[in-house]
C-alpha cells in the first residue's frame, strides 16, 4: 500500500525526544518500524515518501551556543543517510516583541482572570509555517497522486485537524479510490502525562498512541555519518552520558594517540581488542556509548590505549634525543684542528645539549630530516 509520511520535526523534538538520549535518530527507520505495528502493516516506503517539516532555530533564541551546530549537525546526518527517502521542508524561526498578561493574585490569594492582570513585555519565540506546510503537502498529495492510498502523519497538534477533515470529505466525493488515514503520537510510553488528542484522533483509520524507547533506541543513526562532501558527527551533549563521552574523545584523539577527535571515532567503531586486565563488551564501542555499563569498559580501554601510545612514544623520543646528542659530540670532536673551528664546536655542543631539553613534540622529528641540516651546517654550506 503506498504510503506517505508527514512528520512534525518540533513536536516530535518536544514530545518525545527532548532531554532524551534519542535525539540522534533516523525518522525513516523509526517510522517503518511503527508501521509494522500499526492499523496498516502492509505500508510500502518508496522513494521521499517521509516528509520532514522543521525549521532551523534562531542564534538568538538558542538555549546555548552550541545548539545551532548541533541541529546543523543533525540536518546533515538527515541529509547524508536518509537523502533519497527523506525530503525536509523548513519553515522559520520567528523572535518577537509582545505582551502578555502575566499570573497575579487578589487580595485573598486567588489566581486573577488574565483580563485583570498586568500586561508584561515578553520575547515571543515560535517555530512557524510547519503545521501549514505539513497540512498542504498532505492535502495536495491526497488530491494529486491517485496512486497514493495511504497517509501518517507524526504530530499531536489540532492546528492540522482541518486537512485531514478536508481528506475525508474528498474521500466521500468517491473521485478517486478512498485514502486511509494514520495517526502516530509523539510521546514515550513512560511519559504519563502527554497523551494524544482526541479530536485529532478521532479523524484518523488508526492511532498509535505512544513510542516504545527501545524503538527509538534501534532507530539511532551511527555517531559518524559521511555524506559526498562533510561527515555528520553526533554532539557530544546528545549523549546520555556526554562528560564521559567527552572523556574518553579526549584520551583518544590526543597528539601521538589517534591524533585528531574523527580518528578518535574511527578507533570507536572497531571492536575492541582483548587486552589482560580489562574486561571485553560484545559490539561496536560507538554504538553502544549511550550504556552506563560499556561506556566505562571503553574508557578503561580508551585509557590503557592512550598510556600504552604515550609511553611507547617517550621511549623513542628519549632514545632519539641520546643519539642526536651522541651524533653531535662526535661532529664537533672532528671539527677541533680546522680553521676556526673552536667556535663552531662550542655552538654544536651547546645545539646537542639543547636538543636533549627540548618537549617531545618536537623531538618526533624525523631524524632523516634533522641529520643532514646539521651536516650541512658542519661543512659551512
Amino acid at each position: 500500500m503506498k504510503t506517505r509520511v508527514y512528520i512534525d520535526g518540533y513536536n516530535l523534538y518536544f514530545g518525545c525526544l527532548k532531554g532524551s538520549p534519542f535525539k540522534w535518530l533516523d525518522p525513516v527507520s523509526l517510522i517503518e518500524t511503527l508501521l509494522v505495528r500499526s492499523g496498516a502493516p502492509e505500508s510500502a516506503l518508496d522513494e521521499l515518501a517521509v516528509k520532514f517539516f522543521t525549521a532551523e532555530i534562531s542564534e538568538r533564541a538558542a538555549s546555548d551556543r552550541s545548539s545551532l551546530n548541533d541541529q546543523r549537525s543533525y540536518h546533515l546526518a538527515l541529509n547524508n543517510h536518509c537523502s533519497n527517502r527523506l525530503q525536509t521542508i523548513k519553515g522559520n524561526y520567528s523572535i518577537d516583541k509582545t505582551k502578555f498578561p502575566k499570573v497575579e493574585h487578589d487580595e485573598r490569594g486567588k489566581e486573577k482572570e488574565p483580563r485583570s492582570s498586568e500586561r508584561v513585555k515578553i520575547w515571543k519565540m515560535e517555530e512557524k509555517q510547519s503545521d501549514v506546510n505539513v497540512a498542504l503537502e498532505a492535502v495536495y498529495d491526497a488530491v494529486t497522486d491517485l496512486t497514493l492510498e495511504h497517509i501518517v502523519f507524526v504530530t499531536n497538534d489540532t492546528d492540522i485537524i482541518p486537512a485531514l477533515r478536508k481528506i475525508q470529505h474528498h474521500n466521500e466525493l468517491k473521485l478517486r479510490k478512498p485514502v486511509k488515514i494514520g495517526l502516530i503520537i509523539p510521546t514515550r510510553k513512560s511519559d504519563t502525562e502527554r497523551k494524544g488528542n482526541k479530536s485529532l484522533k478521532d479523524c484518523a483509520d488508526w492511532t498509535i498512541e505512544y513510542i516504545h524507547d527501545e524503538e527509538l533506541q534501534a532507530a539511532r543513526l551511527p555517531c559518524r555519518v559521511f555524506g559526498p562532501r562533510k561527515t555528520a558527527l553526533k554532539p557530544i551533549s546528545w549523549f546520555k552520558h556526554s562528560e564521559k563521552v567527552q572523556e574518553v574523545l579526549n584520551l583518544l584523539s590526543q597528539k601521538g594517540v589517534e591524533g585528531s577527535v574523527p580518528k578518535a571515532w574511527k578507533w570507536l567503531e572497531r571492536p575492541l581488542h582483548r587486552a589482560d586486565g580489562l574486561e571485553d563488551i560484545e559490539g561496536i564501542p560507538a554504538e553502544l556509548m549511550d550504556d552506563d555499563t560499556a561506556l566505562e569498559i571503553i574508557h578503561q580501554h580508551a585509557k590503557a590505549y592512550a598510556d600504552y601510545k604515550n609511553e611507547v612514544d617517550a621511549f623513542r623520543c628519549d632514545k632519539f634525543s641520546s643519539d642526536l646528542n651522541c651524533f653531535t659530540s662526535t661532529v664537533c670532536v672532528r671539527r677541533v684542528g680546522r680553521k676556526n673551528s673552536s667556535l663552531g664546536a662550542i655552538i654544536f655542543i651547546q645545539i646537542g645539549v639543547n636538543w636533549g631539553q627540548m618537549k617531545v613534540s618536537i623531538l618526533r622529528c624525523s631524524a632523516i630530516r634533522i641529520l643532514p641540516i646539521i651536516k650541512r651546517t658542519i661543512k659551512g654550506e
